[in-house]
């Protein structure tokens, strides 16, 4: 079996664990919109100062980076990242 034939028959349909890719850890939401940096308007996705719907600003739990400085990654794919990493050094 080559390498390619054992990546694709690997089962990752369960793997849904995403996680950051600085840090490997979840990320949360600061509570800010993404456009003005405010908090949003009671309990909807209406910005409290411009008041258009804005997305949440998302931070990493870990390093407290803003989702700008990472992606979302795959569980597994961050381990490998990591393993890679190590062994190159």
């Amino acid at each position: 079996m080559t390498y390619d034939q054992y990546k694709l028959a690997t089962d990752r349909d369960n793997c849904t664990d995403m996680v950051t890719s600085c840090c490997g850890a979840d990320e949360v939401g600061s509570g800010a919109s993404n456009c003005c940096d405010s908090k949003f308007w009671g309990h909807t996705d209406i910005c409290g100062e411009c008041k258009e719907h804005a997305d949440e600003y998302m931070r990493c739990l870990e390093c407290d980076e803003d989702d700008s400085t990472y992606e979302m990654i795959e569980q597994y794919e961050y381990e490998q990242n990591q393993k890679d990493f190590y062994t190159d050094l």
